[in-house]
């Protein structure tokens, strides 16, 4: 059988009589940059509309509650930074250092001349 997805007369008529499913259309980048832009406009829009019924106290209230979320997520954050920080060697990269009786007895016990 041939290709589903070729643009052929025979493809044609096969999806006319429903044997085959319609072709998709393609989407080009114009058509996503204007569906962004408009549902971008649209939220918007609906979002000033609501803004504008709102009043003083409730507008005030709102301030209020995005300001919580703003201090909230800054909150987590800092305490995920804080718990990565204390999660990390305190005393350098490799606390624990294995040597041989030699090399310790040499760096530990001995006092260096200079």
């Amino acid at each position: 059988m041939q290709n589903p997805d070729e643009d052929t007369e025979w493809n044609d008529i096969l999806r006319s009589k429903g044997i085959l499913p319609q072709k998709e259309t393609e989407v080009t980048e114009a058509d996503i940059v204007n569906m962004l832009e408009a549902t971008i406009e649209e939220k918007q829009s609906k979002s000033a509309q609501q803004l504008e019924r709102l009043s003083l106290d409730e507008l005030d209230e709102l301030e209020d509650e995005e300001d919580e979320k703003v201090i909230l997520e800054y909150r987590k954050k800092r305490i995920t930074q804080m718990k990565a920080e204390a999660a990390k060697a305190r005393f350098g990269e490799d606390p624990i250092v294995f040597t041989a009786q030699p090399t310790l007895v040499a760096v530990v016990c001995e006092v260096p001349n200079h």
